[in-house]
């Protein structure tokens, strides 16, 4: 079994490039399996500041791949109990979701590099990140409507909690294409570049800045910032000072503030290994 994807990591730098391209990047069931578990596994070292996600050739993803709709699943559910049928392909929904929501869930910021094409799942997944480049020729589509279904793995979800809501609806009701410019007018990307490569150097630009930052502080900005959007302004103020109550440190603190005053870059310590009992047990 081959990744449809190669993984780097250079300076608590993760970058997981996807490289089917001869497929348009589409999601087989290699990538619904292997993606998750790859971040996972990163997010579980408590090494990684922070996760570029890219493409190669001339599309960031078609989405799911076709041959997903295996038979067991769409064509033969009438020779089997309807309850355990639904109930099976449920189970399905949402181990895709978990492939895309584990960008979500991971305590390090994501950064998505989008060209060319971004359709179906790939939006699923981009709207799981933290922020979200593209270039000037990319373009979105959210498919999901245009072939009878409704998207399920989380655009419709997050969508609209990027850019205005009515735009959200428009987008997937219609099921579009949405330029780049237009992506970047409403939101959905922040900047826009004339090429690959230059799209690629800002988001390491960006990584860099995010890896910079103390890792404990950016883990409960990005947990706050997720409740926060889910919750009321008096929740998330209560979720925010619980957070802080737990996890402020003053060694963090002291040490950006002796860098900012010794003009050099600070050092923090990584995050605990969330193995670290696992590890333990096994030496025992």
């Amino acid at each position: 079994m081959s990744k449809p994807f190669d993984v780097e990591i250079n300076n608590s730098i993760a970058h997981i490039r996807f490289n089917r391209p001869e497929k348009r990047n589409s999601m087989n069931e290699d990538f619904w399996t292997m993606f998750p578990k790859e971040v996972e596994e990163l997010d579980d070292s408590g090494e990684i500041r922070a996760l570029i996600v890219s493409s190669t050739g001339p599309h960031f993803s078609a989405g799911i791949d076709l041959s997903m709709f295996k038979d067991d699943i769409v064509e033969n559910e009438t020779d089997n109990e309807m309850g355990r049928s639904r109930g099976y392909f449920l189970q399905q929904l949402k181990f895709l979701q978990n492939a895309v929501s584990c960008l979500e869930a991971a305590r390090f910021p994501v950064v998505t590099a989008v060209q060319g094409g971004c359709i179906g799942g790939g939006i699923d997944l981009i709207t799981a990140a933290d922020i979200r480049i593209c270039t000037k020729d990319a373009f979105f589509l959210i498919e999901e409507i245009n072939v009878g279904l409704a998207a399920d793995i989380g655009t419709i979800q997050r969508l609209p909690k990027i850019i205005p809501a009515g735009i959200a609806r428009e987008w997937t009701m219609l099921g579009e294409k949405v330029s780049a410019d237009r992506a970047k007018e409403v939101g959905l990307v922040s900047s826009l570049h004339d090429s690959h490569e230059e799209m690629m150097k800002n988001a390491f630009e960006i990584a860099e800045k995010l890896a910079s930052k103390t890792p404990l502080a950016m883990w409960v900005t990005k947990e706050t910032l997720n409740y926060s959007r889910d919750h009321t302004v008096k929740e998330s103020l209560e979720n925010v000072a619980l957070w802080n109550a737990a996890t402020l440190h003053k060694e963090d603190v002291m040490s950006t503030m002796m860098s900012k005053m010794q003009k050099k870059k600070p050092e923090y310590r990584n995050l605990r290994d969330k193995n670290f009992l696992k590890h333990k047990a096994n030496k025992n």
